[in-house]
């Protein structure tokens, strides 16, 4: 009641400003807690709805290759071995060397590009059904066929795949 009494007591014109300024401080106030907030998440719901959307179909793109693998018919160690054999040759060239050890074949790099390395992966799974369980790789500048711009990066190291049971 007193802050009333002395608010009524202001001349007008201070009146008019207190109240200026309180509605000025209660827009702020509505501005930084709910509009603002609200406003970011709004422009940032667009951006994320595309990450997400991307992701979505990566998982249906894997989907589709576990369900593929799935239904594939199983092969023997054996066979398993000599497509790894051939795909090492075919993809990673004078870069590797296969060693076959039971069901377990190490991949010894040097010098292989990732283009390839990332083939012969590939091939390793959908043909052999070879699945990487170790690795140990460096990726170091290549020379040759590099430019300025396109700096070609070699791999090299070990990998360890195991191989279908027989």
């Amino acid at each position: 009641m007193k802050f009333f009494n002395s608010f009524q007591a202001l001349p007008e014109k201070d009146r008019q400003r207190l109240l200026g300024l309180g509605a000025l401080f209660l827009a702020l106030m509505l501005w930084t807690w709910n509009l603002a907030p609200a406003l970011k998440t709004l422009r940032e719901v667009p951006v994320q709805l595309a990450q997400l959307d991307a992701q979505t179909q990566q998982l249906k793109a894997m989907q589709a290759q576990v369900q593929t693998l799935q239904k594939s018919p199983r092969i023997k160690t054996n066979e398993a071995s000599t497509l790894l054999q051939q795909a090492a040759t075919e993809r990673l060239g004078a870069g590797a060397r296969l060693n076959m050890e039971g069901s377990r074949a190490t991949l010894t790099l040097s010098g292989v590009s990732a283009d390839s390395l990332a083939q012969f992966l590939a091939l390793a799974r959908t043909q052999s059904q070879a699945m990487p369980i170790e690795a140990h790789l460096q990726k170091y500048p290549g020379s040759g066929a590099a430019t300025k711009d396109n700096h070609k990066e070699l791999w090299r190291g070990a990998l360890i795949l195991s191989l279908p049971g027989g």
